[in-house]
């Protein structure tokens, strides 16, 4: 590494987890990251500053003021603008260490997971969390997802590559919920999606560096009004419309 990098990531060498083999994984990895809004572009900040080396992100949306509430990847001066090209030069000027791809397109199954070694769902529907989660099944990529709604967060790593017994996405949610409704609709605390988006920054993390215990599998629940935090393993269901047997 050079000086400038040993200087920015020092802090991550004096964890004994990571290190400055563990901050080399980090600068070689890639994570593809849907969404440039609450959870995938606060995530990308965090993974940026963190050093991973790699960031693709797609997003077909503009930055809207009242997008500015909880989504502080952006200011004010960049409504109007599209979230990914407002994103790119926010983590450029945060980090030019690394290499960062934006994509001004919706994610579908037509972009290929091949080249990541993670994919961070911060989609806002279930149309694109199905397909997403069919095409990291399919290229053997990790998932990790997040959704909020109100004071309410989930988080959760599926699809372990080489783990036939570990669960998917749609092993918890088969079907998209009758009472669903339309994210413009929902009400959302600020600081739930900073949580949620924090933690999949750590899931991601975690499993960039090996540290793969207790990853796969496991939903964090959060629920801001009461302050609690609760951790559910989800088992692989035999009947799942994605990963089941056929």
């Amino acid at each position: 590494m050079t000086p400038e990098q040993i200087e920015r990531y020092k802090r991550h060498f004096l964890v004994k987890e990571i290190g400055g083999h563990g901050q080399k994984k980090l600068l070689d990895a890639h994570v593809l990251i849907v969404g440039a809004g609450a959870l995938g572009g606060v995530a990308a900040r965090i993974l940026a500053a963190s050093g991973v080396g790699r960031l693709t992100i797609f997003d077909d949306d503009k930055v809207d003021v009242s997008n500015l509430q909880r989504q502080t990847q952006f200011s004010s001066r960049d409504v109007g603008d599209w979230k990914v090209a407002a994103l790119f030069r926010g983590l450029s000027a945060l980090n030019p260490d690394i290499r960062i791809d934006v994509v001004q397109e919706r994610w579908t199954p037509d972009a290929t997971l091949a080249e990541a070694d993670l994919v961070l769902d911060g989609s806002d529907n279930f149309e694109t969390r199905f397909a997403l989660n069919a095409s990291s099944l399919a290229e053997g990529v990790p998932l990790v997802s997040g959704a909020v709604a109100g004071w309410t967060g989930q988080v959760m790593a599926v699809n372990a590559p080489h783990d036939e017994n570990c669960p998917c996405y749609q092993c918890f949610v088969p079907a998209e919920p009758p009472d669903a409704g339309n994210c413009k609709d929902l009400g959302v605390v600020g600081a739930i999606t900073h949580l949620v988006a924090s933690q999949q920054a750590l899931l991601a993390t975690r499993y960039l560096i090996g540290e793969t215990e207790n990853l796969f599998g496991r939903l964090l629940l959060i629920e801001g009004l009461t302050g609690a935090f609760r951790t559910v393993k989800l088992p692989k269901d035999p009947a799942c419309p994605a990963c089941g047997a056929k």
